[in-house]
């Protein structure tokens, strides 16, 4: 195997590693599902390949995550412990 088809194959294998990357081009990730096959001297039905099948999605969450939460307490302890001591805060704080 040549040094330019074991580049072609790596190069393949990140893009199948990474299909969430490649969700706006579903032909590059066919094409490097179908590379990877080939390697391995399988062939595929593209018309079952589909990229997005491939990707679980998560939908926008409104509620903070566990960080922010932990954050805005930090944040309210800080503030509380600062105005305790009499401490003058900057607006911004």
């Amino acid at each position: 195997m040549s040094a330019q088809q074991k580049m072609i194959i790596e190069t393949a294998r990140n893009v199948a590693l990474q299909p969430e990357e490649y969700t706006d081009d579903p032909a590059q990730f066919t094409t490097a599902w179908a590379t990877l096959n080939a390697a391995r001297g399988q062939s595929i039905n593209t018309s079952r390949l589909r990229a997005a099948h491939l990707i679980e999605r998560r939908l926008p969450t409104t509620e903070p995550t566990e960080i922010e939460k932990c954050m805005q307490r930090v944040t309210a302890k800080t503030r509380n412990l600062i105005q305790a001591r009499c401490s003058d805060l900057p607006p911004a704080a």
